[in-house]
């Protein structure tokens, strides 16, 4: 039996690469083969590389993801629920007045402030009904001052309006406008019930008159090779198309819409009457206008200012369409003499923000799209209290 010296003997475990344990063919990884059993330990040579850590990180940072996801599919849940709200809102136009008390006084001696924007259409309507039905009960308002700044907008939007104004004197109440920049046609319609009106130096007002237009495409439609085909039923062949965006109408058509426009213009004029009474000051006038047909002119007797056209402030005071000129203050100042307050207090009424609006009151006017709505508008005529550049 031959002795074996320890010391001189290899670790089968610090072999070195290329040795005959490592050429064993015995061994199952020398012909490609995988171990059965579990990989040998890295050798920890001295001085050799340091073996890599096993990456211990990534499963938390897959945590942090999905819980950062989880919570943006939620925020955007939120905000897209808050975001139908508000459209609910604004379709049903139920949002709430907010009063802002601009000057202070007796509470029973209130003047209401409240300001007509833009286009008066079926969302006026419904906002002026909202702060109608606000102070038109309330004992504490004595007088109400309107700011209208609109060229007008469609007829019944227009004298739905008016009627309020008439309900609002009726309730006792005084009622001053204040015009701004612009209160022409169906501005001027809500206007002429009021019991005294203020217009700036610069307002233009009057434009008393009805129009209809809307757009002709047959032309256009010839020039791409398109064709509109419209179906009448047999009763309303002469008339259910007469204001159609395909064709021009025929000379029986207009004069039928002249009329309706016509009917519409007294109601207007009834309405201005009515409103300023003794003090509207009215001039009949001849002048020659071009005729249909082209190069002609015929001679036209209007009266004015109920003939259409605009005015400056000094000249609608000389008609007696404005009692005086001055600014919103002074108006303001007039109806509480008028209502005979000693203490008026002044209280603004406007729409109330939604949360949405207020979101987003600071983001930048998204360009206009093309819906449905806006294809509506194009395509189907109105008649409007309104006044236009030609």
């Amino acid at each position: 039996m031959t002795d074996v010296d320890p010391l001189n003997e290899q670790s089968p475990t610090l072999q070195p690469v290329g040795s005959a344990a490592a050429q064993n063919p015995a061994d199952p990884r020398a012909d490609g083969q995988s171990p059965t059993g579990p990989p040998p330990a890295w050798p920890a040579a001295p001085g050799g590389p340091v073996p890599p850590e096993p990456a211990r990180g990534g499963s938390a940072f897959k945590v942090v993801l999905l819980i950062l996801g989880g919570l943006l599919l939620l925020g955007s849940l939120v905000l897209n629920t808050l975001l139908l709200m508000d459209i609910e809102v604004d379709t049903s136009y139920a949002a709430s007045l907010a009063t802002t008390v601009l000057r202070s006084g007796d509470s029973d001696q209130t003047v209401a402030l409240y300001h007509v924007e833009g286009i008066i259409n079926g969302r006026a309507v419904a906002l002026f009904n909202r702060f109608y039905r606000s102070v038109a009960d309330d004992r504490d308002v004595r007088a109400v001052v309107l700011r209208v700044n609109s060229p007008g907008g469609g007829v019944t939007a227009s004298d739905q309006i008016c009627q309020m104004v008439k309900d609002l004197k009726s309730s006792g109440k005084t009622v001053v406008v204040s015009m701004g920049s612009l209160a022409a046609s169906g501005g001027y319609y809500i206007s002429a019930p009021a019991d005294e009106i203020y217009a700036e130096a610069t307002t233009l007002t009057g434009s008393i008159g009805v129009l209809a237009g809307w757009v002709v495409l047959k032309g256009t439609l010839d020039k791409i090779g398109a064709e509109a085909v419209v179906i009448k039923s047999s009763h309303a062949e002469g008339w259910k198309d007469s204001m159609s965006s395909f064709k021009r109408p025929h000379d029986y058509q207009r004069r039928h819409l002249r009329g309706l426009l016509d009917k519409m213009q007294d109601r207007f004029e009834k309405v201005v009457k009515a409103g300023r009474g003794k003090r509207l000051r009215l001039r009949t006038q001849t002048l020659m206008v071009p005729g249909e047909k082209e190069g002609t002119r015929r001679e036209l007797t209007e009266t004015a200012p109920l003939n259409g056209k605009i005015y400056l402030a000094d000249e609608a005071l000389g008609f007696g369409l404005i009692d005086a000129i001055g600014y919103k203050e002074e108006a303001i100042d007039r109806a509480a003499r008028l209502a005979q307050l000693d203490s008026p207090r002044l209280v603004l009424y406007s729409r109330r923000m939604t949360l949405m609006e207020q979101l987003l009151s600071s983001r930048a006017e998204q360009p206009r799209q093309i819906g449905m709505d806006l294809l509506d508008r194009i395509q189907t005529p109105r008649m409007m209290m309104i006044w236009k550049m030609d």
